[in-house]
């Protein structure tokens, strides 16, 4: 069988690496979502919180290895190409809306985030996308090389919202504008 796609290097039967992480390709509907709530059994609410810290780290990987690849620069184009190949690697139809790289803001929409997807099908009426908020999270501390940053989802289809609406920026920042606590 053969699969193409830029981002992906097959270095082994068994073994692929996306930017020098090795990842896998998972089932969403049930595996990841299973996982999610089966962890969720396990250790209540702060669930979410888990998901979105590990994330982070995730995001913060892949801009170190597209860096040092070269794939992507210290910059707004860089977030961008960050945001592409979360797409591409089939997490959902995500979209740089709006950025101010020097302020380390960033709106980002998608009408079918993998995490909200997967909890509408299973009639699941909640946020749901904190993966994808710590992975967008993780880009842009990164990028901006910045401690500070965070994503809060202020919309998600899994509670009836056209798209999910995800805003990155200074935790002070979101804070000040009720987005967090």
């Amino acid at each position: 069988m053969a699969i193409s796609c830029d981002l992906i290097r097959f270095r082994s039967r068994g073994w692929i690496c996306v930017e020098g992480s090795r990842t896998c390709l998972t089932d969403i509907e049930h595996g990841f979502y299973g996982i999610r709530k089966a962890v969720e059994q396990l250790i209540g609410p702060v669930t979410g919180t888990v998901y979105y810290t590990a994330a982070i780290e995730g995001g913060i990987a892949y801009v170190r290895g597209a860096l040092k690849s070269g794939d992507i620069t210290l910059s707004d184009r860089g977030f961008r190409d960050c945001v592409d190949a979360y797409a591409q690697l089939g997490f959902g139809g995500f979209t740089v809306s709006e950025i101010d790289y020097g302020s380390a803001r960033a709106t980002v929409t998608c009408r079918d985030a993998f995490e909200g997807w997967a909890w509408k099908r299973h009639g699941d009426v909640s946020k749901a996308c904190y993966y994808s908020c710590g992975i967008l999270a993780g880009f842009m501390r990164a990028l901006a090389e910045r401690e500070d940053i965070e994503c809060v989802e202020t919309e998600c289809i899994a509670e009836g919202a056209d798209a999910c609406v995800f805003v990155i920026a200074p935790e002070d920042e979101l804070v000040r504008e009720g987005l967090m606590v």
